[in-house]
């Protein structure tokens, strides 16, 4: 009896010693490493708490950043990589940090409906998370923690950030150009629709119709009503083709320049833009002007505000990313 108890007891310990040299094992670099190259996630970069972080997470992100950026905006590899391997190891840790806060029922209910409500029925909602990869519980884990790490954030960093007097002031001195108001017309329009792609045939027949709706008009019929009645821009027709308040920067070039020719209440004669054929009404026109501080004031607090929280969010990711309990220098 004795005897077997303790061949039990040995069992037992060999078996209590082989998991923690397992868990040790596991949590050394080297057999992380080797564990990420043989499953295709490629050689460890970094641990942070724990987490590991490889070479696929990196090229991932990458591929997302450059998704969504311009080319013009976009820098070589040497530089975005190591930006990146830092947001990655702050993220990594934050989400490690924020794995304890308590999130409500009734928050997660509210954030899953919010993203519901974008669909218009239950079938394509749920094609959409199929699609994703997503069921509906794996979703509410994913926002769940979401707003854990947000959470955390919020607490690490303070909610608003206060803004002077003399910090609005010193931005509106600094940056005057950004701050003048250009030339402003406010037009209506018939419109016929003719884009690039339209046949040569259809061209010519809207010419014609233009023309005549031109004739219309200078037999004394009303340019709303006859906008309304046959203008083809369905976002304005219906309040009899105003345009409201325009500058050069939301308004093709010739429509512009067409436009500014006109005096108040004056009618143009058909014109042809890339879009189709236009006749255009000008209603009002307001000169360039510099806008003062006091217009801005709220404005400039407002974006001082969101630099601040930027370079608060910009400094904790830098904190974060230097606990990291090891990374790899990226060739």
């Amino acid at each position: 009896m004795k005897r077997r108890l303790a061949i039990l007891l040995l069992v037992a310990g060999s078996c209590v010693t082989g998991i923690t040299c397992g868990h040790f094992v596991y949590q050394s670099r080297a057999c992380r490493d080797a564990i990420g190259v043989f499953c295709g996630r490629g050689h460890l970069l970094a641990l942070a708490l724990g987490e590991g972080i490889y070479e696929t997470d990196l090229q991932r992100a990458l591929a997302e950043m450059r998704y969504v950026t311009n080319e013009e905006d976009r820098h070589d590899e040497n530089i975005e990589k190591p930006l990146l391997l830092r947001h990655l190891i702050a993220t990594a840790m934050t989400r490690s940090f924020a794995a304890r806060e308590r999130i409500s029922k009734d928050k997660i209910d509210s954030a899953v409906n919010l993203l519901r409500s974008q669909f218009r029925d239950d079938k394509t909602w749920s094609a959409v998370l199929g699609a994703s990869g997503l069921s509906a519980s794996s979703l509410r884990r994913r926002i769940a923690d979401n707003l854990r790490t947000q959470q955390w954030i919020f607490r690490e960093i303070p909610s608003s950030f206060a803004v002077t007097a003399d910090e609005c002031r010193g931005f509106y001195d600094a940056h005057r150009e950004n701050f003048l108001q250009p030339v402003r017309l406010r037009a209506s329009h018939l419109f016929l629709a003719a884009p690039p792609e339209t046949p040569a045939e259809v061209v010519e027949a809207k010419r014609i119709a233009i023309g005549l709706l031109f004739t219309r008009l200078a037999h004394g019929e009303g340019f709303s009503e006859l906008a309304a009645d046959t203008s083809e821009d369905q976002a304005t027709k219906m309040r009899g083709g105003d345009l409201g308040y325009f500058s050069a920067l939301h308004m093709p070039p010739d429509f512009f320049a067409d436009a500014t020719k006109l005096r108040p209440e004056q009618t143009s004669p058909p014109i042809r833009t890339r879009l189709g054929f236009h006749i255009i009404k000008l209603n009002d026109s307001k000169p360039a002007r510099q806008m003062t501080l006091d217009e801005m004031r709220g404005e400039i607090a407002t974006d001082l505000e969101n630099q601040k929280r930027q370079a608060a969010l910009e400094k904790l990711i830098v904190d974060l990313s230097a606990r990291v309990e090891w990374r790899r220098p990226l060739p």
